[in-house]
């Protein structure tokens, strides 16, 4: 960078191995701020949270923030550049930014849509059988616990049945191995075919020092505000007031 201030991220949790091994290859001065990834089932709340993130950040500190967050569900439409710009990924989901591209990953969609994505920062989730039984037992009031165990199977059944492939994408965090072997357990026990795909920090390091938008970025400047665009299926920026 060619002045002193800083990049402050804002980014799912998932994402904190690799974005975190993106900024240590470039050697950027970074502040991280990594919010919980069970946000993604609540997006109005994942909204709220972000938005709270980014106005807390010191303008006189940082050059800019960088979201680890796409469309994600809707998740950032209406997000709002307050003093700093905005950069965020032009993204479905994550599984672009491990592979290195929206290109790629939509090479593979096409191959095989059937496919669920096994990253070291999945361990960290957070979204599983427990946590979807407390979360039910919060939101559902007087249902007995076989009425939610009985919602749980039946809920993780129907979800297997949409998989046929188990696809771990290898990258040098410490806990590859660890999610290799649940990535080869989960194919084994629903019978999906197991392959390997080559990740990259391509997409991480090109968001952190992106400060300009094109196909796969788009910089938000202060005063602008993320909005979705379901026709073209992408990330626009429009002026506050409009």
């Amino acid at each position: 960078m060619e002045n002193s201030k800083k990049i402050y991220v804002i980014a799912c949790g998932v994402l904190k191995p690799d974005l975190q091994a993106a900024a240590n290859k470039l050697g950027l001065d970074i502040e991280f701020k990594f919010l919980d990834s069970v946000l993604h089932d609540t997006p109005e709340k994942l909204k709220i949270e972000i938005q709270q993130a980014i106005d807390a950040v010191d303008s006189t500190v940082y050059e800019r923030i960088v979201l680890g967050y796409g469309i994600c569900g809707q998740g950032t439409d209406g997000i709002i550049a307050v003093k700093l710009p905005l950069v965020v990924p032009q993204i479905h989901d994550c599984i672009s930014l491990y592979l290195g591209s929206a290109a790629r990953y939509k090479e593979q969609f096409e191959k095989y849509p059937g496919t669920y994505y096994f990253t070291a920062g999945w361990l960290d989730k957070g979204s599983g059988p427990d946590e979807l039984r407390r979360w039910l037992a919060r939101s559902w009031p007087g249902h007995s616990e076989q009425e939610i165990t009985n919602f749980i199977e039946d809920f993780y059944s129907g979800w297997q049945k949409n998989y046929s492939r188990a696809a771990f994408i290898v990258t040098e965090s410490e806990k590859a191995e660890e999610a290799r072997k649940l990535a080869q357990t989960t194919a084994e026990k629903y019978g999906w075919k197991y392959e390997e795909l080559a990740g990259s920090t391509g997409f991480f390091e090109k968001m952190l020092i992106a400060d300009e938008s094109d196909d796969e970025i788009i910089v938000v400047q202060p005063g602008y505000k993320i909005i979705f665009d379901a026709i073209a299926g992408k990330l626009l920026s429009l002026p506050v007031n409009v």
